[in-house]
This record gives C-alpha cells, sequence and structure tokens, in this order.
C-alpha cells in the first residue's frame, strides 16, 4: 500500500505547487488542475478539508498560473461574488428561532 500524505487546509496550496514543480506539469487551465489533483491522489495524497475549499485552491492557482486565460479569471471572479442566498437562509433561521 502507498504511504498517505495527508493535505490539510494549511497545507494545501503549498502541496500543489510542489506537486506541480516535482511533477514539471504545465498547467494551462482548469482541467490540466484537475488532471494533476487526481494525480496526486494516485500518488497518495489524500485532502483532508472540504471539497469546496480544495476546488477553490485549484481554480486561484489556475489563475495565478495563467492570468491572461479569461476562462480562469471568470472561474475566480466568480468564487468572488457576494452570495445573498446564504444570508437569506440565516436570517430565516434566526427569524424562526425568535419566533418561538
Amino acid at each position: 500500500m502507498k504511504e498517505l500524505i495527508v493535505v490539510t487546509v494549511d497545507t494545501l496550496h503549498s502541496s500543489i505547487r510542489d506537486f506541480i514543480v516535482k511533477s514539471e506539469v504545465v498547467i494551462g487551465d482548469y482541467e490540466d488542475m484537475k488532471g494533476l489533483v487526481l494525480n496526486m491522489i494516485k500518488a497518495g495524497y489524500m485532502f483532508n478539508m472540504d471539497r469546496d475549499r480544495l476546488r477553490d485552491a485549484m481554480e486561484d492557482i489556475t489563475f495565478m498560473l495563467c492570468p491572461d486565460d479569461e476562462a480562469n479569471k471568470d472561474r475566480v471572479e466568480r468564487g468572488l461574488e457576494y452570495d445573498d442566498d446564504s444570508d437569506d437562509d440565516i436570517l430565516e433561521e434566526i427569524s424562526s428561532r425568535t419566533e418561538l
């Protein structure tokens, strides 16, 4: 069995970066990044975090490596958009508790 390498939130970005450098992989778009993460998992890396956090890091690093690609930029910008729906859910929950 392979040796497991646990990647936490604290080591996420540096682990991905180090794997890119070690593998000498060129990341041009998000599909390349997905392939890289799959290769990391094959190599024994385990991502101990919410998948949304992993995807955010993948998007950020892809954009960092290819900032002139509009698709990469759009993906990061969408992640930075303010989400009104989550605030509405929180307010509804608070309101329902105070009505009791």
